[in-house]
């Protein structure tokens, strides 16, 4: 299907427009700047403004469950509590602290160790989905394990033009007595104006592009290779939800596939989800899923080295303070 040895990256790009056309769109918003304020991550690019509609993250977290169920990858679960969760909705995936601090935390550590190492079969058979999305333990003692993200999608809108909003809410019982502003707000009886935001015109075009990194796939342990490259095409192609968020639904106008060789040519390829999908079962057949985990959080872990955290900086603390006092005292 793809030729690993002669492929680098393998890219779809969506022409996208909003369901409604001329109407404003909600990109994601950040708590930039010191006050924590929600606003949307817009840039210069020439003479125009745009605007990052969904983020790498985002899109991530989007594809990722779809391997759910799907017999391509181990359908691990994670207890927490009363609380049941799939490993695929893990935040850091083998770096998350729900696994991190299991019954099962050196099953990760083992996967982690060996990819260090140059083995990426073991993490391959345990969360294979990582090889793909990436992970980084940055909490371990020392640097931590940094699994690269072989495959990255995001949506990006261009030409925008942010759109303010404005309203006045009125309560609709008359205002008790005596009660304070600060009284009456919470429970929803404060007349309120406000103003926030309110979206992106989009002048230019919306654009998701998604790509595989084949390069990246190439270094990986032989084994793996074929069975990561399937994953990361059915990823590549899923036909992800584009109904984003409130007043941001969108739909494909034009959709195209291509790769570009490591001789530096670019060529259009026609590769569909059921292409790619079926190339993925057979390719996971022929390395052999992993087995699935029932992993349980342990609280106690996770106290434990948060106490020993806390014990080493109240130490280091000290220190600091006993070198400043004495330098203090010999002057």
């Amino acid at each position: 299907m793809i030729d690993i040895n002669k492929v680098a990256v393998v890219s779809v790009r969506q022409t996208l427009e909003p369901a409604f056309p001329d109407s404003p769109i909600k990109p994601s918003t950040f708590p930039i700047g010191r006050d924590g304020e929600g606003k949307y991550v817009l840039y210069q690019n020439g003479d125009v403004t745009d605007a990052v509609i969904d983020t790498h993250q985002s899109q991530a977290n989007r594809v990722e469950p779809s391997f759910d169920n799907t017999g391509l990858i181990p359908d691990h679960t994670v207890k927490s509590g009363e609380d049941t969760l799939a490993f695929t909705e893990l935040g850091h995936r083998v770096a998350d602290a729900a696994v991190r601090f299991s019954d099962k935390a050196e099953v990760i550590n083992t996967a982690l160790t060996a990819f260090a190492k140059g083995n990426t079969v073991p993490l391959a058979k345990l969360a294979p989905t990582t090889l793909l999305f990436g992970a980084w333990d940055s909490r371990a003692e020392g640097k931590g394990t940094k699994v690269v993200r072989q495959f990255n999608s995001e949506i990006r809108a261009q030409n925008v033009v942010e759109v303010p909003t404005a309203g006045q809410f009125v309560s609709s019982i008359p205002r008790p007595a005596d009660l304070t502003n600060k009284q009456l707000s919470p429970e929803g009886m404060l007349d309120c104006p406000y103003s926030g935001l309110g979206g992106v015109i989009v002048k230019g075009d919306i654009v998701r592009t998604a790509t595989l990194n084949v390069r990246g796939i190439r270094k990986m342990t032989p084994q793996t290779q074929e069975y990561i490259l399937g994953l990361g095409l059915y990823a590549l192609t899923y036909p992800v939800d584009l109904d984003l968020r409130a007043d941001t639904n969108l739909v494909i106008t034009k959709s195209e596939v291509s790769v570009l060789n490591e001789d530096g040519t670019r060529e259009t390829i026609s590769l569909t989800f059921a292409d790619a999908k079926a190339f993925a079962q057979q390719a996971a057949a022929k390395f052999g899923v992993g087995e699935t985990l029932k992993f349980v959080y342990d609280e106690g872990k996770a106290l434990a080295k948060l106490g020993k955290q806390a014990e080493a900086s109240i130490k280091k603390a000290e220190k600091k303070d006993g070198k400043a006092k004495a330098a203090k005292t010999a002057e």
